[in-house]
């Protein structure tokens, strides 16, 4: 027996379906797309990073072609599927023109003998590209949280599939409260009549209750019948409401999954209470730089330019407040000349010429 594996042949599409069926079988979730669009706190974690990703602008070289390009859904395909793919297009002088996004449901990812090749099908014939087998070099392929071993090192998982049992929770939860204030508001009656009767008799006063109290707020009886609420807001009611709200909450979760602070994802937790704004926020842009932008930088370094570099000042200073007040101060510091000063302000377009 080798010492070594033997790498054999294979072909896999990389989008990966989170599938999610509760127990009663009131929800069917088979996307990491649907996942997002049915879970509240996901959506916002999406739109937040891929929004922010999105205007993150690129130094160097190929940066026209970089900023002219909307990533917004190949940063979302990222996030959703662990993995988004762009086709380089390039002139007869060997420089990128255009950088097309393709949908992950259309790439076959092939290995073999350590070769990667993608086979791209243009399934709906709408894509603005053909189909065909592109060399590694021809494709950009955006990867997070890669597998280890073959062809699993080509495959990106996305941190919605670490979500499942949370997701799982939080919609049972939902039901249940839905379930509880529905009971709440039009509770079923129970009917104890105050002597033994036939099946067909029960069914009588039954029929005969329900039509002369049909659209009324109050209740008519006899003294033959005890009419009581099946539902009572006890306090096994209110446990069971507060523990449903707290598994229903997936925002602490999906921000843990996603390593950003829960203020991102629409809510302020404890832990976000306890730091500033400024700490929140350089957090955020830390993860943000090298959890996702690292991923693209490295693929653009590799396959664009090495020297593609990102600028983020339109996430840390967005109006040029920042730029501008540091500026002021170096100038009246002496530190930096007038005329330097001022062509650095018009370079970043807060000054005309």
């Amino acid at each position: 027996m080798g010492l070594f594996r033997k790498e054999e042949r294979s072909s896999i599409t990389p989008t990966q379906p989170v599938i999610f069926v509760p127990q009663n079988g009131f929800t069917l979730v088979t996307s990491g797309e649907q996942a997002v669009n049915a879970t509240p706190a996901l959506q916002s974690a999406v739109s937040t990073i891929s929004n922010d990703m999105n205007a993150v602008r690129f130094t160097g070289g190929q940066s026209k072609v970089l900023n002219k390009t909307d990533f917004t859904d190949v940063y979302r395909a990222l996030l959703i599927d662990g993995n988004a793919y762009m086709l380089i297009q390039k002139g007869a002088n060997g420089i990128v023109t255009d950088l097309v996004p393709v949908d992950n449901s259309d790439v076959t990812i092939n290995y073999e003998k350590g070769e990667i090749t993608y086979t791209i099908n243009n399934n709906s014939g709408d894509e603005p590209y053909n189909s065909g087998i592109y060399d590694d070099s021809q494709v950009l392929a955006f990867v997070m949280n890669r597998g280890t071993h073959g062809i699993e090192r080509y495959i990106g998982h996305s941190p919605i599939e670490s979500l499942k049992t949370v997701l799982e929770q939080s919609q049972l939860a939902n039901k249940q409260i839905e379930s509880v204030l529905k009971e709440s508001i039009s509770p079923k009656l129970h009917l104890e009549l105050m002597a033994d009767a036939t099946d067909e008799t029960k069914a009588k006063i039954k029929q005969a209750f329900m039509n002369a109290n049909e659209n009324d707020s109050v209740i008519i009886s006899d003294s033959q019948i005890k009419v009581s609420k099946l539902f009572t807001n006890n306090s096994s009611n209110d446990n069971l409401i507060n523990l449903s709200k707290t598994l229903s909450d997936s925002v602490n979760s999906v921000a843990t999954a996603f390593n950003i602070p829960s203020s991102k994802v629409g809510a302020n937790a404890q832990d976000d209470a306890q730091s500033s704004v400024d700490m929140i926020e350089s957090q955020y842009i830390d993860s943000l730089i090298h959890n996702y932008l690292s991923i693209i930088l490295n693929e653009l370094h590799e396959k664009i330019s090495d020297s593609v570099e990102l600028d983020i000042s339109k996430l840390t200073d967005f109006d040029n407040s920042k730029l501008i007040q540091q500026t002021i101060n170096l100038v009246g510091a002496g530190i930096l000349p007038v005329d330097e000063a001022h062509t650095i302000l018009v370079k970043k377009g807060v000054l005309n010429e």
